[in-house]
């Protein structure tokens, strides 16, 4: 199995949204490169790598892609 990154995000909250997604469609994700989260969770100026199988690559940018423009729920509602 061979990891590739499928995105970078700059965020550790985003990075774990993120693999949250792609996990709940099938993909399984980590969290890699200099930004991934360690014992003591501190914030980064590296980007959080998502790394996924690289034979999953076209389903998840797929699915981020749907993410991506899925519209924000609106609080204001009545």
């Amino acid at each position: 199995m061979e990891l590739v990154t499928v995105t970078t995000v700059g965020d550790a909250g985003l990075a774990n949204v993120v693999v949250g997604v792609l996990e709940q469609a099938g993909v399984r994700a980590v969290v890699g490169g200099p930004g991934a989260p360690d014992v003591y969770p501190m914030p980064s100026v590296h980007p959080f790598r998502i790394l996924i199988d690289e034979g999953d690559l076209e389903r998840a940018r797929d699915v981020l892609e749907q993410f991506e423009t899925m519209p924000e729920e609106d609080d204001d509602e009545d």
